[in-house]
């Protein structure tokens, strides 16, 4: 038996139906739980390499999360900046963009090489994510 429900609060925004879900303690423990299970997933996939150095996975919160915000972010850290030159805000996390993104070699044994060479990342988060979002399945009822 399907029985409609009325919602006399705002459509969008705070009060909303998607806010109020939101922040309802199952629905945050179920958020928070999937992060930690991505996170697992992510350190096991990192576990598998050779040569990781320091880089690890996190789970937490963003830093200027608000108290009320769901969200849990899952993160490749890395303590060791590497390389040279600046890489912006993300300077301590050089390493870790270069695991997972990838980068490209321009010396090698002290020379430069005549033509640069790309060495693809380990995507360690994009593969941890698409695993978790093909596991979805949407039923349109």
């Amino acid at each position: 038996m399907v029985h409609d429900i009325e919602w006399y609060g705002p459509t969008s925004g705070r009060g909303s139906v998607e806010d109020v879900v939101s922040h309802l303690g199952p629905t945050r423990a179920a958020v928070y739980g999937k992060a930690l299970g991505m996170g697992r997933e992510a350190s096991a996939a990192l576990a598998g390499h050779r040569r990781t150095g320091a880089a690890h996975v996190t789970v937490g919160r963003h830093p200027h999360a608000g108290r009320r915000t769901p969200d849990w972010y899952v993160y490749l850290k890395d303590a060791d900046p590497g390389g040279e030159g600046m890489a912006g805000k993300n300077r301590q996390d050089r390493s870790a963009m270069s695991i997972e993104f990838g980068w490209t070699q321009t010396h090698a044994f002290g020379r430069k090489l005549a033509e640069p060479r790309h060495h693809d990342g380990l995507h360690i988060l994009g593969w941890a994510f698409e695993r978790a979002v093909s596991r979805y399945h949407h039923r349109a009822d």
